[in-house]
């Protein structure tokens, strides 16, 4: 049997990968914000140093200016990403209906072909990914819960809330309390983390659903309706 022949879920998600957009193909983020994306988190993690080295090192205004510098890069490699989102929900809202059914009639042949294949696999084999699949979603649903208690609701809000944490302190970064410089950077990392957190779930939630869905077209009542 060849590899792709074989059900795994690295082949599940090649073949989810090779997809076409579709339609709705705005909603995809492209490239240049997942590289921005990237380049915030590294600014975040640089704002950070100056914070350290002052501990270490007799505080200099180069400092601030680091800090001042990393932080607004931080800011204006994410500010496209989240001006977009919202732009896109704003349009998505004002065209949801006709967007929403040309979305659908691409998908619905496009997820017919996966699900073909994956209906000509085991039936054992189907039901350990799904459980695979379950266990891992179940999983990752409680960690979340325990980091963001909830909070994962709030989007955007947390990197507010930092950026006015920083810019009230603009000119005296160095001379932040503690407790906000704590702040201000759990925020940045629990935002990173929960994007990411919430991106791997709704993929896992996919693969289980195509999982589900293949098992119920190999049971004896789909097969003989």
């Amino acid at each position: 049997m060849s590899s792709n022949d074989t059900l795994s879920f690295t082949e599940l998600d090649r073949r989810l990968h090779e997809m076409p957009d579709g339609p709705a193909s705005i909603l995809d983020t492209p490239p240049i914000y997942r590289v921005a994306n990237i380049v915030g988190a590294v600014a975040a993690v640089i704002t950070f140093v100056p914070f350290l080295l002052v501990h270490v090192m007799t505080p200099a205004r180069w400092m601030v200016s680091w800090a001042q510098i990393s932080f607004s890069v931080f800011l204006i490699a994410l500010l496209p990403g989240i001006v977009r989102s919202y732009g896109v929900l704003g349009w998505t809202l004002w065209t949801w209906r006709a967007d929403q059914v040309s979305q659908l009639d691409h998908d619905t042949p496009q997820f017919r072909t996966i699900l073909t294949w994956l209906s000509q696999r085991p039936r054992t084999v189907l039901e350990e990914h799904q459980r695979v699949a379950r266990l891992v979603l179940a999983q990752m649903s409680v960690k979340i819960g325990m980091f963001t208690g909830g909070l994962e609701r709030l989007g955007v809000l947390p990197v507010l809330v930092s950026a006015y944490l920083f810019f009230r302190n603009w000119d005296e970064l160095m001379d932040m309390p503690y407790w906000q410089i704590m702040i201000g950077f759990g925020l940045i990392l629990f935002y990173f983390v929960m994007m990411v957190a919430n991106l791997k779930r709704i993929r896992l939630q996919l693969y289980e659903s195509l999982l589900t869905e293949a098992l119920a077209m190999k049971s004896p009542e789909a097969r003989s309706a």
